[in-house]
């Protein structure tokens, strides 16, 4: 019986991800057709099944090795942040959407797009996915506990090595909420006190015509 995935699947070693789970997903369909079979065909559908659930994930595994470094040591991502750093972010978008296999750092870089985009929301969703695949991570977990900072309205992050964690990008939205709800407060204060003063000096001049316009006084 062969051990080799991507003979189990049925398909070339240097097939794509997309092409290993269109096998996958056939040959899984094809095999569960038979589990319910008489006798030893029903067995051996069944046997076959498990083989081919460990093969797909085999052969994912190695198509991801493969894909991790390209050329001369460098990274599939790598295009993903020269485009970021010169904030074109559709065309990091695209780089991102080329890479099959979407691993933690997949999830860690789409939140960065979104994060361009000001789709906070999604950005962290992204951000936990990631944790999620990799709950180790130092990066990821400092990444989300700033972008919850800025969304808290906090101050913004530091940036980290050459691509940052989003945090250069201070957002005009939060910045610009804060200075009128100072101004705000303080025009506020002054127009109270303006409103007593002139409360207390119609009062005055009704008692002085035997009036009384605030009786506590």
């Amino acid at each position: 019986m062969p051990n080799d995935p991507f003979v189990i699947l049925g398909i070339d070693k240097e097939a794509t991800q997309n092409e290993i789970e269109e096998a996958y997903q056939t040959k899984k369909a094809e095999l569960k057709s038979h589990l319910f079979d008489d006798g030893e065909s029903g067995a051996e559908a069944a046997r076959q099944l498990e083989l081919l659930e460990a093969a797909y994930k085999d052969a994912m595994d190695a198509t991801h090795d493969n894909a991790e470094i390209s050329g001369e040591g460098t990274s599939t991502y790598e295009a993903v942040k020269k485009a970021l750093m010169e904030h074109k972010v559709e065309d990091a978008q695209r780089e991102l959407d080329a890479i099959s296999y979407r691993g933690a750092e997949w999830h860690y870089m789409q939140s960065y797009i979104f994060y361009e985009k000001n789709w906070l929301n999604d950005s962290r969703k992204q951000l936990e996915i990631a944790l999620q695949m990799d709950p180790n991570n130092e990066k990821y977990s400092k990444a989300l506990n700033n972008l919850k900072k800025k969304m808290d309205g906090s101050k913004p992050y530091d940036r980290e090595g050459s691509h940052g964690v989003y945090g250069s990008n201070s957002n005009p939205q939060y910045t610009a909420t804060n200075r009128t709800y100072s101004q705000g407060g303080a025009d506020a204060t002054d127009s109270c006190c303006a409103a007593c003063q002139a409360l207390w000096c119609a009062d005055c001049c009704c008692e002085c015509m035997g009036g009384d316009l605030i009786r506590c006084c």
